[in-house]
């Protein structure tokens, strides 16, 4: 997987506190017992604040500045544990603005120890569901996230 890149202003951010539901438990080598976040329960919670940095501008993913999208691809490094009760701050932005697409950058860093949990980069397709082709990214969006 290539390095993710953090060079990028992050324009919204959420809370999410991570429920027991978030989390997958196991006894591993050695008899320790684990329960913490996991590959497969981050992108949920991605999800939620990919959800509320919609909301905040008054879309949703059936309708980004009048038009639709598809996700054909997501990257998630995980740096360190977030366990069930931990509150973490879940930074977005939009980077990389193409003629039809961009990237959505996600950063999920513990309140409370300041650790870093994950960093997720997720391309976003503007679609057309109609004539199944892909759009130019809505004039409103661009000028939203410009530099």
């Amino acid at each position: 997987m290539s390095q993710l890149s953090e060079s990028q202003s992050f324009s919204f951010r959420t809370d999410l506190i991570v429920r027991r539901s978030d989390t997958r438990s196991a006894t591993v080598v050695g008899g320790l017992f684990v329960s913490h976040v996991t590959y497969e329960t981050i992108i949920p919670l991605v999800n939620e604040a990919f959800d509320a940095f919609l909301e905040s501008h008054s879309w949703s993913k059936a309708n980004i500045a009048g038009a639709n999208i598809i996700i054909p691809k997501m990257e998630a490094e995980y740096r360190s544990e977030a366990k069930a009760g931990d509150i973490l701050e879940f930074a977005l932005g939009i980077s990389n603005l193409g003629k039809k697409s961009c990237e959505l950058l996600v950063k999920a860093t513990n309140k409370k120890s300041g650790e870093e949990v994950a960093f997720v980069k997720i391309a976003l397709v503007f679609f057309d569901y109609v004539s199944k082709k892909t759009l130019e990214i809505p004039d409103s969006f661009r000028a939203k996230f410009s530099s």
